[in-house]
């Protein structure tokens, strides 16, 4: 019994350890950006609340295309002071019925649903315009999270010999053998470089947490980002091409084009309501009139003698005014956007050719050889230092020239409105 009691909790407890391991291996999610752009585009709360945004306005125009409710009034006598009796109801009573439609004239109700229409479609390049920022957004938040998690990498490659080394001297100082202001110089290397890696980790937490909102996953899931190997693209920049293709993907750019045209509507719209509504309604009047039932037809509207919208127009025509402004300070900013992006480009394209693609290695191979070589007393501590903080910067700054050239050419991306350099 006793032997069986054992091996059923050994057998609770491994299964509990193989949950646990699969409940942390759950929690790391690997990543690469078309990956984790499908999950944005399911998942992000900014743009399901401005695709409520797409069917509000859809709503509003079932709304403009509404006809205006028919208006119905019952009018009873509340005195008969001829035979002195209060709210009479028998079959002498006095009553009269109405019923009234009011029919809108030059087009209105059309115009306004033309305007209604328009707005919808800003709201539909209003989601596609939030789309395009927050893709934006999320790729460079993603490539610099990879780039902070390899330079950490780095960081750990180069303080790992740097440990044992102060161990060692640690150990050698108080035999002797070691001066202990060797052994200090060491440690504040050693320390440097530590506070060093935490700030890179502390900076690569602070992206982890942009993207998961922006994928809105869960706050406990460790994020780590793979791309592809970096190859810049052979396309010289086109800034010419590039701004024509601009004016018609760039959803901004667009948004302004449709608004001038809702002006004009609403232009429209302002003079037709300068014209009169008619009001076509009949009437019943029991034993109020020359005859005990009489019916009538009434025909009503408004005289336009003071009230003619002059206001109203003169506004409309201003805002179209205003639009036309706006309009030509959008089709030059996004010319100067796109070649300012061009510029940026060559110009990061031009240091990132100059870099030594094996650098990278190559120093990781000498860090692992200069370490050794200050064991044995081949290098001083001063030369040892120089070389490990070089190595240090060199790396980081190899790694922030090739982020530089990926968020280039995601710049153009953005600026454009298309993909010039799609990401795989």
């Amino acid at each position: 019994m006793y032997k069986y009691f054992i091996g059923l909790m050994l057998c609770i407890l491994s299964l509990t350890a193989s949950a646990q391991n699969e409940v942390e291996e759950a929690l790391k999610m690997q990543l690469t950006i078309p990956q984790a752009e499908e999950i944005f585009l399911q998942n992000n709360l900014t743009l399901i609340a401005e695709k409520q945004n797409i069917e509000i306005s859809k709503a509003e125009i079932i709304q403009a295309k509404a006809w205006p409710n028919p208006e119905v009034g019952i009018e009873i006598a509340m005195y008969d002071n001829e035979d002195n009796i209060w709210f009479r109801t028998d079959r002498e009573a006095q009553r009269v019925f109405e019923i009234s439609q009011m029919i809108e004239t030059a087009g209105k109700r059309k115009k306004r649903t033309n305007v209604a229409k328009i707005e919808a479609e800003i709201s539909e390049y209003e989601f596609y315009n939030t789309l395009r920022e927050l893709r934006t957004e999320l790729r460079s938040e993603l490539v610099e999270l990879h780039y902070a998690q390899e330079k950490a990498s780095s960081y750990l490659v180069a303080i790992e010999p740097v440990e044992k080394l102060v161990a060692v001297y640690k150990e050698q100082s108080q035999k002797g053998n070691v001066s202990k202001s060797e052994v200090v110089r060491l440690k504040a290397l050693l320390l440097d470089a530590r506070k060093g890696w935490l700030d890179l980790v502390q900076e690569a937490a602070d992206i982890e947490a942009n993207i998961k909102m922006l994928l809105n996953v869960q706050a406990n899931v460790s994020l780590s980002i793979t791309i592809p190997e970096f190859k810049p693209s052979e396309s010289l920049p086109d800034p010419t091409l590039w701004a024509t293709l601009a004016q018609d993907h760039r959803f901004d750019f667009k948004i302004e084009n449709i608004r001038m045209k809702q002006s004009a509507e609403s232009l429209a719209l302002a003079k037709a309501e300068a014209v009169p509504d008619l009001h076509l309604g009949t009437m019943y009047d029991r034993r109020g009139a020359h005859q005990a039932d009489y019916w009538a037809i009434q025909i009503a509207f408004d005289l336009p003698v003071w009230d003619r919208n002059k206001g109203g127009i003169q506004a409309a025509k201003i805002q179209q005014e205003q639009q036309q402004v706006r309009l030509n300070e959008a089709e030059k900013n996004l010319q100067i956007d796109v070649y300012t992006a061009a510029q940026k480009l060559n110009q990061v394209r031009s240091l990132y050719e100059q870099l030594d693609p094996e650098l990278s290695a190559e120093m990781e191979e000498v860090m692992g050889a200069v370490t050794k070589s200050y064991q044995h007393k081949q290098l001083s501590l001063l030369e040892f230092i120089d070389f490990f903080e070089s190595y240090r910067d060199n790396l980081g700054q190899w790694y922030d020239t090739e982020m530089s050239l990926f968020q280039a050419q995601e710049n153009v991306n953005y600026t454009v409105g298309k993909d010039i350099y799609p990401i795989q």
